[in-house]
């Protein structure tokens, strides 16, 4: 299911390098975890949730133009636009909760849809010989998404990460360790 871009805002921090000749990693793009961070506002209510991941990329083919919006980057692929093109967006962010002692994912309200959060990298190719890249891609994550009756204060949750390349590689999948949702 399409996430609603207007819940949420994108905040990329690169620390992008073309890699030195003696640097190569696969062309199938990885990720590995950072960091999570809440920030809250003058009410002390959870505001913003920062994730932050790393990315390595053999051919640096990471990232999309504004443009790229015709096959295979287009955002339905049927002309009644209803089934969504999962190659739209090329970062997903998926909340989990722990039911049980077991994480699942959070289906949307009266519906088999799972709830995620979708953005659109822009593109991260370097100029030059090599094409090998790597760095840090910061997302801001609303979270009212969550607090809208998906959860409760001192829910246990994580986060699954996985992105695409252009060549439509998937990255490997990477999770955030368990957190409680703060008060």
């Amino acid at each position: 299911m399409q996430n609603n871009l207007y819940f949420l805002s994108l905040a990329f921090v690169f620390c992008i390098s073309a890699c030195k000749e003696s640097e190569i990693y696969p062309s199938t793009p990885s990720i590995d975890y950072k960091s999570l961070n809440f920030y809250s506002d003058t009410s002390g209510s959870i505001s913003t949730v920062k994730l932050t991941f790393g990315f390595k990329d053999g051919d640096g083919d990471l990232g999309l133009e504004d443009k790229d919006t015709l096959s295979p980057y287009n955002n339905y692929l049927d002309p009644n636009r209803t089934i969504i093109n999962k190659y739209y967006y090329n970062c997903y962010v998926y909340p989990l909760k722990s039911i049980n002692g077991i994480f699942c994912n959070i289906n949307k309200a009266f519906s088999i849809d799972t709830l995620y959060d979708a953005f659109r990298i822009q593109n991260l190719t370097p100029d030059g010989k090599h094409k090998a890249i790597r760095g840090d891609i910061e997302v801001e994550l609303d979270p009212n998404l969550l607090t809208s009756g998906y959860i409760t204060n001192n829910d246990t949750l994580k986060y699954r990460i996985f992105i695409y390349d252009r060549a439509l590689h998937q990255s490997n999948i990477i999770e955030s360790p368990a957190f409680m949702w703060p008060n």
